[in-house]
C-alpha cells in the first residue's frame, strides 16, 4: 500500500483465487491458459469464464496503475522502474499475445449473451474490429512500441533547460508561457524552443523508431495504413476518418474567421502590432487580476470542496471522500513526474488525481477538469463489467471539460471579485476557441504522417507541420523565430505516446460547450443530464451518450459556427 493514497478493502473474489497475484507471471499464465483452453459449453461455464476474465482484468489493471504511479511519484525510483519493466515483460506481454485467442473464444461462443448483461453488442462490435488488427506479430511490435514510449517519457521527465539564470525542469519553463509578464513569456518561449531545437535529434530519433514500428504494425495485419490500426486500438467503432475530416473542415471554416476578428482586440489588449507565438493564448483584458485563491494550494483544495458541492451535493461528498483517503496529490515536489491526470483503480473502484500545481489560472481549470474524470471513474465503477466502463476518450473528455464549464457559476470561490470570476470563464472560453485549430493541426498532421506506408523523413515531417501551421494559424507572426514553427508537433506528448488521441478533446468541446449553453437555460437539468450521460460508460454508442446527455453529436459547420459565435459574444462583453 502506498503512503500517497488509501484504497478500500478488497471485495470478495468469486472467480479468481483470493491469493491471486497479478504481478506473478505464473498466476497470470494459469488464468490465461484457463481462459484460452476451457471454452464455455454451458450457461454456467459461460458466466464463470467471463467472471474470471473480469476479475483478473480488474486486478491486473489495478496492479499496473499502482506500478505506474510509483514511478510518477518519484521518477528516480529505480526499483519502481524495474518493477514496471518486469510487469511489461512478464505480464503485459502475455496478455497482448493471448488477446486474439481470447477474442476468438468470446466472439465464436453461442453462450456469449449469457456471459454478462446485454450490452447492445458493444463488446462484440469492438472485438470484431480489434481482432482484424490483432495477431502475435503485432503484439510483439506493440511490446517494442511500449519500450520506445518509455524511452520518450524518461527523456522528457528528466529534461531541464536554462531560464532566468537557473536550470529548471522543462515543465516549469512551459508553465511560464502563461505568465502575465510578456518578457517572461518571451524568455520562456526561447528557453523551451532552444532546448527543443538543440535536442531535436533526440525527439526525431525516438519518433523515427516509433514511426517505423507503427508502420510495421500496419503491415503485420495487412491494414491499409497505421490509421486503421490506431483507430481500432482506440476503440473507435462509432466514427472514422470521414467524421474527423468533417470536424477539422468545420473548424477551419468557422473558427478561424472568429479568431481573426478577436485577434484585433487581442493585439490592442497586448499593446502589440502582431501576435507572436508566445502571445497566442494571452489576452490581458480577459485575464483575472489575481491567481485563484492567491495561489494557495490548501485554499485551492478547500475552494474545490465548495465548488463541487454547489454543482451537486453528491459531487462534494465524492471530493471529500477523495481528500480524506489521500486520493488527491497536487503539490509539486522534487523528482515528481510532470503533468496532471486522473486514473481509476479498477478493482478498488476509486479514482486518483495526480498533478503539479503552483497556484496559477490553469491549475484551477486543470483541477476541476481532472475531478470531472474522477466523477466519471466513480460513475462507471458501478458497472460490473470492466469492458463496459470506459466509453472512449471522447466522452471521458466531455465529462472533464463539461465540468469545467458547469463550475463557472461558482468561480467566486476562487476569485472573490465577481469581475475576475467572469473573466475566468471568458478566458477559458477563449482558450477553448483557440484549441480547436491547434487540435485540428495535430490531427491533420498525424493523418498525413500515417496515411501512407512510406516512412516520412524528419524534414518531411517538419515541412508537413509547417504547412498545416500556416493554414490554421494565419494570425500568428513567427518572424524572428521561424526556425521553431516547423517543430510545433514535438510540443505535445500525444504524438509519441498516444497516436490520434487528440481529436477526442475537440469532439468533447463540441459536447461541453453545448452543455454550457444548456446550463445557462436550466442549470439543474443540465447537471442531471450530465450525470445521466457519464453513468452509462460504454454501454451504448458515442452518439447515444451525447443524446443521453441532451447533446447533439454534430460536427457540421452550422454547429461549430453557433458555438464559436457564442464564445465571441462572451468575449465581446469584456474584451
Amino acid at each position: 500500500m502506498s503512503h500517497y493514497y488509501i484504497l478500500p478493502n478488497q471485495t470478495k473474489k468469486f472467480f479468481i483465487k483470493e491469493n491471486f497475484d497479478p504481478l506473478n507471471k505464473n498466476d497470470v499464465k494459469e488464468i490465461v491458459a484457463k481462459l484460452s483452453g476451457e471454452v464455455p459449453n454451458s450457461f454456467k461455464s459461460a458466466r464463470e469464464w467471463y467472471g474470471l476474465f473480469h476479475e483478473a482484468s480488474c486486478a491486473i489493471s489495478e496492479a499496473q496503475t499502482i506500478l505506474e504511479l510509483d514511478l510518477y511519484f518519484n521518477t528516480t525510483n529505480k526499483l519502481a522502474e524495474e518493477k514496471l519493466n518486469e510487469f511489461e515483460e512478464n505480464i503485459l506481454s502475455q496478455l497482448l499475445i493471448a488477446r486474439s485467442d481470447l477474442m476468438d473464444v468470446y466472439m465464436s461462443s453461442p453462450w456469449r449473451h449469457s456471459m454478462h448483461t446485454y450490452d447492445n453488442e458493444r463488446i462484440y462490435k469492438d472485438f470484431k474490429i480489434r481482432r482484424k488488427y490483432t495477431n502475435q506479430e503485432i503484439s510483439l511490435l506493440q511490446i517494442e512500441e511500449n519500450q520506445h514510449i518509455r524511452e520518450y517519457k524518461k527523456f522528457v521527465n528528466s529534461a531541464k533547460t536554462k531560464f532566468a539564470e537557473r536550470t529548471l525542469p522543462i515543465s516549469v519553463v512551459i508553465g511560464k508561457l502563461n505568465d502575465n509578464n510578456p518578457e517572461i513569456r518571451k524568455s520562456a518561449f526561447f528557453s523551451y524552443w532552444n532546448f527543443v531545437k538543440e535536442n531535436e535529434h533526440v525527439y526525431q530519433d525516438i519518433f523515427d523508431a516509433l514511426l517505423e514500428n507503427r508502420l510495421k504494425q500496419a503491415d503485420s495485419v495487412q491494414a491499409k495504413n497505421y490509421v486503421e490500426v490506431a483507430f481500432s486500438e482506440l476503440g473507435r467503432i462509432d466514427y472514422g476518418e470521414r467524421e474527423c475530416k468533417e470536424l477539422r473542415d468545420s473548424i477551419f471554416k468557422e473558427s478561424i474567421p472568429v479568431i481573426e476578428r478577436i485577434a484585433k482586440r487581442q493585439k490592442k489588449s497586448l499593446n502589440t502590432e502582431t501576435i507572436k507565438p508566445w502571445d497566442i493564448s494571452i489576452f490581458p483584458q480577459l485575464m483575472p487580476e489575481t491567481s485563484p485563491v492567491n495561489g494557495d494550494l490548501n485554499m485551492l483544495i478547500a475552494s474545490m470542496q465548495n465548488i463541487t458541492s454547489k454543482i451537486h451535493p453528491s459531487f462534494g461528498k465524492l471530493f471529500h471522500e477523495m481528500k480524506s483517503n489521500n486520493l488527491i496529490d497536487i503539490a509539486p515536489r522534487a523528482n515528481k513526474a510532470a503533468g496532471a491526470f486522473c486514473v481509476t483503480f479498477q478493482e478498488s473502484k476509486v479514482p486518483f488525481i495526480f498533478a503539479n500545481f503552483s497556484g496559477h489560472f490553469r491549475d484551477a481549470m486543470t483541477f476541476i477538469h481532472e475531478f470531472g474524470h474522477a466523477l466519471h471513474g466513480y460513475a462507471v465503477s458501478n458497472i460490473e463489467n470492466v469492458l463496459l466502463r470506459h466509453p472512449g476518450f471522447e466522452f471521458c473528455e466531455v465529462a472533464s471539460i463539461g465540468l469545467e464549464l458547469l463550475a463557472s457559476p461558482f468561480f467566486t470561490a476562487w476569485w472573490k471579485d465577481k469581475k475576475d470570476a467572469q473573466k475566468a470563464l471568458t478566458f477559458q472560453l477563449f482558450h477553448m476557441l483557440h484549441f480547436w485549430p491547434f487540435m485540428s493541426m495535430m490531427d491533420e498532421w498525424q493523418h498525413n504522417i500515417y496515411s501512407t506506408k512510406q516512412k516520412l523523413t524528419a524534414t518531411q515531417r517538419n515541412n508537413a507541420w509547417l504547412s498545416i501551421s500556416k493554414k490554421y494559424r494565419p494570425q500568428v507572426d513567427w518572424s524572428g523565430c521561424e526556425e521553431f514553427e516547423e517543430l510545433g508537433w514535438i510540443s505535445r506528448p500525444h504524438v509519441f505516446t498516444s497516436p490520434f488521441y487528440y481529436i477526442d478533446y475537440g469532439i468533447a468541446q463540441v459536447g461541453a460547450l453545448q452543455l454550457w449553453k444548456k446550463s445557462r437555460e436550466n442549470y439543474a437539468q443540465a447537471v442531471n443530464n450530465y450525470i445521466a450521460g457519464i453513468s452509462l460508460g460504454a454501454q451504448c454508442s458515442l452518439q447515444n451518450l451525447f443524446t443521453a446527455s441532451d447533446l447533439q453529436f454534430d460536427f457540421s459547420e452550422s454547429m461549430i459556427k453557433n458555438l464559436c459565435e457564442e464564445i465571441e459574444k462572451e468575449i465581446e462583453k469584456i474584451g
